[in-house]
């Protein structure tokens, strides 16, 4: 019975976490590997130490400065990183391999995690709890450019094989299917929504502007 109790006063403890979000510039939504995806965690922006997790991170995610901290550690990382290596073989122009990378790169470790990512769906997991559906804010202009810039590379990452693939396609896919564990709604908008969302600018990306995005 105590047990049982105590079970349930931390359920009750994690998911009053969740339902009050401190959002923010250097904030973080998640943070922490559970069970490959992430943990829910509001916390600020933590550095990285680890040379190695650095050299990855300046890699796959160039855009994100060192001194802001990040909302990944480096277990996140390297599983990121496996991932992301994976889609650059279906993504050979430059401008859409590293577009690709920085809408990953600022859903997983952006410092600025928590102006743009909502979790919608959670679940204990031991004395923590998993995110394990989200919404992503983004804007039209960032979107945009996002998928012009990938849309001929491969239709597999629409998940089709003879069709044309569509913007809705696009983000629909790699939101929601067989491979991903973290499931995502992006949510495509040309102002933020709802009080305390910002979306993360489109200027960090390849090539910013969408009709530049071509490939």
């Amino acid at each position: 019975m105590k047990l049982l109790l105590w079970r349930v006063v931390m359920v009750t403890l994690l998911l009053s976490r969740v339902s009050s979000v401190t959002r923010g510039a250097g904030y973080c939504v998640t943070y922490g590997d559970c069970g490959g995806v992430p943990c829910v965690n509001n916390t600020p922006a933590k550095p990285i130490s680890s040379y190695q997790t650095l050299s990855s991170l300046r890699e796959f995610c160039p855009h994100l400065k060192e001194e802001s901290g990040f909302c990944c550690d480096a277990e996140q990382v390297t599983i990121m990183e496996k991932a992301l290596s994976k889609a650059d073989n279906l993504l050979k122009c430059t401008p859409g391999r590293d577009n690709f990378r920085t809408l990953i790169c600022d859903m997983v470790c952006g410092p600025n995690q928590a102006n743009y990512l909502e979790i919608t769906e959670s679940k204990q997991y031991g004395d923590r709890i998993q995110a394990t559906h989200i919404k992503y804010f983004i804007s039209t202009e960032y979107s945009d450019a996002v998928w012009r810039s990938t849309r001929k590379q491969s239709k597999l990452l629409c998940g089709k094989i003879f069709s044309e693939c569509s913007k809705q396609d696009l983000f629909k896919f790699i939101g929601d299917n067989r491979w991903t564990k973290l499931k995502t709604d992006y949510v495509i908008e040309n102002t933020p929504s709802r009080p305390g969302i910002k979306h993360s600018s489109p200027s960090q990306l390849a090539c910013p502007f969408s009709s530049s995005c071509q490939c």
